[in-house]
Formats: structure tokens, sequence, C-alpha cells
């Protein structure tokens, strides 16, 4: 896997946590809020990548991807890049995609409630996993 897929899934996952870095740390607070209005963008990004990676790169090699300590780091971060992405991204791709159909819009809103309350969650432990494959 690429170097800049595991630093743009910490940089999307720190975007997520925004709220809570903020809390803690003033000056990454305000770094992560010069990324906000970038955030559907890289949210967009990281779902297209997790999709392509997670069908095309793991799902045929799964067995061996399990065995060993990088594939599995590497299998959940495409997973949580999905996810992270979607949350990151909904505004965006809601105004965008779903805003004709009425179903698809609705539904969208219903998977993006459950999954922003647990979003800060899913964040740290996207750029955590990242930074873990990224020195594995």
């Amino acid at each position: 896997m690429d170097i800049l897929i595991p630093l743009l899934a910490i940089v999307g996952g720190l975007l997520a946590a925004s709220s809570l870095i903020a809390q803690k740390s003033q000056d990454a607070g305000q770094a992560l809020k010069k990324l906000s209005p970038y955030q559907g963008i890289i949210g967009v990004i990281l779902l297209v990548l997790g999709l392509y990676y997670f069908l095309f790169h793991s799902l045929p090699h799964l067995g061996a991807m399990m065995k060993y300590t990088a594939g599995l780091f590497g299998l959940i971060m495409q997973i949580l890049m999905i996810l992270v992405g979607f949350i990151l991204s909904y505004n965006l791709l809601s105004d965008k995609l779903l805003s004709k159909n009425q179903t698809a819009q609705e539904k969208g809103a219903q998977a993006a409630k459950k999954l922003i309350s647990i979003q800060i969650p899913l964040g740290l432990a996207l750029a955590v996993c990242a930074f873990i494959v990224l020195i594995l």
C-alpha cells in the first residue's frame, strides 16, 4: 500500500475527531479547523479509496491478510476509511447525489445519524490504525 494512503487516513481520522482534539490542544484544533472546508472532499477520497482497496485488494486475498499483523491492520484501516469517509462526506454527497431521491436521502440520513454518534472514536481508531500500518 502506498505511503500516501495511511497519511491521508491519519488526516481524515484526526479531522473526524477534531472536536475532541480541539478540547485537548488549541493549536492542533486550529490546524484542523483550517482543513474543515475540505472535509467533504477528504471524506469522498477516503470513501472511494477505502472501497477500492477493500473490494479489489483485500477481499481477493482475505485469507492471507488475516494471517499477518500488517494485513489485518490494513484491512481494519480500509473498513474505517469507508466509515469515516462516509461521515465526513455525507453533507457533500447528500447535496450532490441524494437530493433527487427522497428514499435514498432518508436512508442516508439514518445511516449518517448512527455513525455521527461514534464519529470521534472512529476517527481516533482510523488515525491510530493508519499510523500502525505506516510503521509496519
